[in-house]
């Protein structure tokens, strides 16, 4: 009986614990769905601040937000985070374009955040819509916008300017919306855009339009700058590379040097030329601001102001003070044996074969009303092997090729 007793006492022990484990992983269970309603309910409740975190915005930023109404939060975390964010919020009256706001600043990056709402609210309010009414895509909408006004887009609309229409020109240094209309009619003549934008833009590149802006060169080391009445050097600008170039030099002349990329250039042309039997001597090349100054002063002594213009460049608008500006005579001017070096064979050498050595006959008697001086047959300058060859091909001054090529210096206008 005992045996008995003792079986049904260990069924009933065992019967017991199982239960007991079950009720308590039960509780468990209730335990932890109570938790994880609690943890869904905060979720829930705060899904928007989280998804605000997860952008990387800051507690600070997450409540500005969120004191917005429901579609001003949606509107937001439809967009990527916005640094911004809480200027947008307290500069804007609605909640409307805040992504753009933020491009827009990326784009311009020196204005104020109020200007930067104003600007924004005006264009997406008033000009994007039509602006994509003329096939504008929203891509096309900023490519405009780095550089375009208010007034600009007023223009676009007004002519019903379209993209394609625009685009080509707005590639050009130089380029103003609101002058489409004078490009489009100098582009029908010369089929080029970069001329179309730059001979508007600046017509003083053609000598005979007057140069009414003054603009100083901000790199005046760069070998192709277009340097002239418009375009200036600044005062204080001397090179740091001058050299002599090996060959013989002027009895009178006491400026031979030029940048050493020319002069080693021009060695090698006086080198070649002379096993031809042509001999080359320098007369003039670097020249100062202050030497330019008291040149163009002399000259205006001797001559009429018209006359003296058209022979000797202002000071700082002097190819000498590039140091890529040379003056060349022959022996035989030297010796007396020729009056000017334009009678000579060294001359005519020199006009056939300079631009294999990257010189250019900067100045010739039928272009004076492109480069504003009168034939210079002496003065050659030097541009590069590969531009120098393009304007020997295509017969073209120094201007023309800088307008053809869409090649303008870096500047800065004068105030």
């Amino acid at each position: 009986m005992r045996f008995h007793r003792g079986k049904r006492y260990t069924y009933y022990s065992s019967y017991s614990s199982s239960r007991k484990s079950r009720i308590r992983w039960d509780r468990i269970a209730i335990i932890t769905a109570g938790v994880a309603l609690i943890l869904a309910a905060l979720i829930w409740f705060n899904f928007s601040r989280i998804q605000l975190l997860v952008k990387g915005y800051s507690f600070s930023q997450q409540n500005d937000i969120l004191s917005l109404s429901g579609d001003e939060v949606d509107e937001v975390l439809s967009h990527d985070k916005m640094e911004h964010i809480q200027d947008w919020i307290k500069e804007s009256e609605e909640v409307k374009y805040y992504d753009e706001y933020e491009h827009y600043l990326s784009l311009h990056k020196d204005l104020k955040v109020k200007a930067v709402v104003t600007t924004v609210n005006d264009i997406f309010n008033n000009y994007a819509n039509q602006l994509k009414a003329l096939s504008y895509t929203d891509n096309q909408i900023w490519e405009v916008l780095k550089t375009a006004r208010i007034d600009d887009l007023k223009y676009l609309i007004n002519k019903s300017y379209k993209y394609a229409q625009v685009q080509p020109y707005m590639q050009v240094k130089g380029f103003v919306f609101t002058d489409m209309d004078k490009y489009m009619k100098v582009y029908e003549d010369k089929k080029n855009y970069n001329y179309a934008v730059l001979s508007t833009t600046y017509p003083f590149i053609i000598s005979k339009n007057k140069a009414t802006k003054i603009y100083t060169i901000q790199d005046p080391k760069n070998i192709l700058n277009l340097v002239k009445k418009g375009f200036q050097l600044p005062s204080s600008y001397e090179p740091d590379d001058l050299v002599k170039p090996d060959m013989p030099v002027a009895p009178d002349c006491d400026n031979p040097s030029l940048r050493k990329e020319a002069a080693d250039a021009l060695t090698q042309m006086y080198k070649d030329a002379k096993e031809l039997g042509y001999n080359l001597v320098v007369n003039s090349a670097y020249r100062s601001y202050s030497a330019q100054k008291k040149t163009y002063d002399d000259y205006f002594k001797k001559y009429d102001e018209v006359t003296a213009a058209s022979l000797v460049a202002e000071p700082g608008a002097s190819e000498h003070q590039t140091g890529l500006g040379v003056d060349l005579t022959s022996q035989s001017v030297i010796s007396g044996e020729r009056l000017v070096f334009g009678d000579t064979d060294e001359y005519k050498w020199c006009v056939k074969n300079s631009y294999k050595y990257g010189f250019i006959l900067r100045f010739e008697e039928d272009k004076a009303d492109i480069t504003g001086i009168g034939k210079e047959p002496w003065h050659f300058r030097y541009v590069g092997k590969d531009a120098a060859q393009k304007i020997f091909q295509n017969k073209w001054t120094l201007e023309e090729y800088c307008l053809y090529e869409g090649i303008i210096p870096s500047i800065k206008e004068n105030q």
